[in-house]
């Protein structure tokens, strides 16, 4: 389920958006308009209304979360 926020996303914003997910499709080799680029599109939009706003901090979000092999 989104991140529900009455904020507005600045041109700036928008930018810094637009940079990260270019920079994970061509890491995931995907196109920009594909529905796995639109989907990534819209979690990036999430966390940043959530408060995530460094391009690093946002990559990370994205990536899945370590699974335990030790057990």
């Amino acid at each position: 389920m989104p991140f529900s926020s009455y904020d507005t996303l600045e041109t700036k914003d928008l930018r810094i958006l637009r940079n990260v997910l270019e920079e994970v499709c061509v890491e995931r080799r995907l196109t920009v308009d594909g529905d796995e680029a639109h989907a990534i599109g819209r979690s990036l939009i999430d966390w940043y209304l959530f408060g995530i706003r460094q391009p690093d901090e946002l990559r990370a979000m994205l990536d899945p979360l370590p699974s335990d092999t030790t057990g």
